[in-house]
């Protein structure tokens, strides 16, 4: 599933959060935010709102309203970090709202020139930005949206944490007289968006619009579409390339877990001989060619490079789908690739799933695989 954002009057997090709730309704997302142990008890309230559209009938648009029951004192970096780890949220859901922070924290580390670790944030960590990164983040993932694209985002009046997050991302600066894009609306943008340019063809299935509760006449909404990927499509993408003859390679296990984590699409390392028939490692990586930066950053701390080669390239990559497959081992996913909605030309069950039956049960690994496609085949 593809979807896409169009953030050209601004973003901000109740209005990411109310267009997503007007695709997936309020009720299901709660349920699983009760998966959260906030420190403070709220509740959320959704109401549809007229905005202005610069037409006579204007544009009806979701409040995304979070009200908390206590008054709350500033909260650190450390402490949402620990709130969302200790969660009953699935894996990849946590990791994708902790990222969204951390790219919050690196910008206000920088603007009050303090360590990530004795930051404290300010309205950025109260619930109600807790409450609707976590509805955001749960939303995409109930609707099954596997990538995300976005118009520019529109800024005004910014914060200079906001500037730093914007930094390396297309944006349009607007003339308006008011914070148009807040630091946790760009965060969640900056986070998730894999492109700011056309999306690949889909077939449309649905949309919302989402509003802050500033009174302007101007359309200070954020549009959210979405529907289903079409076969196989191309995307572009970034490649950085450097190579490394003094360092060591031990080191290359933490680079590579580090990248991942921030959003790299492959990580690859290669053995060869360079002058003086010194052994030397090249490092290539693929990501969106909007985290650039931020991978670059990292193999220069990570590593003792000195400079790294970038390009861009284009992909065919077909449509992926995951599979819950029942086995006598328990349920495991596994991963179907399409060269059309309807034919299917790779079929994968997943590794770590397989990995952790055949320790649990003692059994080779390849028999947990050959166990997985005998009854997919037995399918047809």
């Amino acid at each position: 599933m593809i979807g896409y954002f169009d953030v050209r009057n601004g973003c901000a997090g109740d209005m990411i959060a109310g267009a997503l709730a007007g695709c997936v309704g309020g009720n299901e997302i709660k349920k699983i935010l009760n998966g959260i142990d906030f420190p403070y008890g709220y509740s959320i309230e959704i109401r549809q709102v007229l905005r202005s559209s610069g037409h006579s009938h204007g544009i009806k648009a979701n409040q995304f309203i979070v009200n908390v029951n206590e008054k709350e004192n500033e909260r650190s970096y450390k402490e949402i970090v620990s709130i969302f780890n200790k969660s009953r949220l699935p894996l990849s859901i946590k990791e994708r709202i902790l990222a969204v922070f951390e790219t919050l924290a690196h910008a206000e580390s920088k603007v009050h020139e303090e360590p990530i670790e004795k930051l404290h944030f300010h309205s950025v960590g109260q619930t109600d930005a807790l409450v609707e990164v976590a509805f955001s983040i749960i939303a995409l993932d109930f609707l099954g949206i596997k990538r995300i694209f976005a118009s520019p985002v529109g800024i005004s009046c910014a914060a200079p944490a906001t500037l730093k997050i914007a930094s390396g991302i297309p944006v349009i600066m607007r003339n308006f007289d008011f914070e148009s894009t807040t630091p946790t609306g760009i965060s969640i943008i900056k986070t998730l968006v894999e492109s700011y340019q056309d999306t690949p063809p889909f077939l449309f299935e649905n949309y919302s619009y989402g509003t802050g509760t500033l009174l302007t006449d101007l359309p200070d909404v954020v549009q959210f579409s979405y529907g289903k990927n079409i076969g196989s499509n191309f995307e572009r993408i970034g490649v950085l390339e450097t190579s490394v003859d003094d360092m060591n390679p031990l080191v290359f296990d933490h680079l590579m877990e580090v990248l991942y984590k921030v959003g790299a699409l492959e990580v690859s390392f290669f053995t060869g001989i360079t002058k003086k028939s010194r052994p030397i490692f090249s490092i290539r990586i693929m990501c969106r060619p909007e985290q650039k930066q931020r991978i670059s950053e990292i193999i220069f701390k990570e590593t003792t490079t000195l400079g790294i080669r970038y390009r861009e390239e284009e992909r065919i990559i077909l449509e992926r789908r995951i599979r819950k497959i029942k086995t006598k081992y328990g349920d495991i996913n596994v991963k179907i690739a399409y060269l059309s909605s309807k034919e299917p030309v790779n079929i994968m069950p997943e590794y770590e799933d397989c990995k952790a039956v055949a320790i649990r049960e003692g059994i080779p690994l390849k028999k947990v695989v050959e166990e997985v496609l005998r009854i997919i085949l037995n399918e047809k």
